[in-house]
């Protein structure tokens, strides 16, 4: 009974990270999963796979999907657990992860295209990986 409510609680904090949004600066035109986006300040909020852009200047918004894999913490007396949800939203054992400090962008660039790869979201063990 005690492993069904600490894997309970791990999904409840696999769910957490798309409750708030996220800020980031894009410096040039990039593509994120099937959107564009135009040099600027954007925040960055989830619902499900589901990435939601939204200017924070123009308050205009683009959405995408992406693949969001967050990491949550489990605790079995002093042994610590971590779990992820695979592709196939099975709850599976993974190797620890740290928070992340701050919200990055990882981007490539590419015959003159700049691509976002990954958003990690800081405060959280969550990372959005575009296609």
């Amino acid at each position: 009974m005690k492993m069904n409510f600490f894997i309970g609680f791990a999904v409840l904090g696999l769910s957490l990270a798309s409750a708030k949004s996220y800020e980031i600066s894009v410096d040039t035109v990039s593509r994120a999963g099937g959107v564009q986006l135009q040099p600027g300040v954007y925040k960055v909020t989830l619902d499900g796979s589901k990435v939601k852009f939204t200017d924070e200047d123009s308050g205009k918004w683009v959405e995408t999907n992406a693949t969001v894999e967050t990491t949550a913490e489990a605790k079995f007396g002093t042994t610590e657990r971590y779990f992820t949800v695979d592709s196939k939203n099975n709850i599976v054992e993974t190797a620890a992860k740290a928070k992340y400090d701050d919200t990055a962008v990882e981007t490539n660039e590419d015959n003159g295209v700049t691509t976002v790869t990954e958003i990690d979201l800081g405060g959280t063990r969550t990372d959005i990986k575009f296609q």
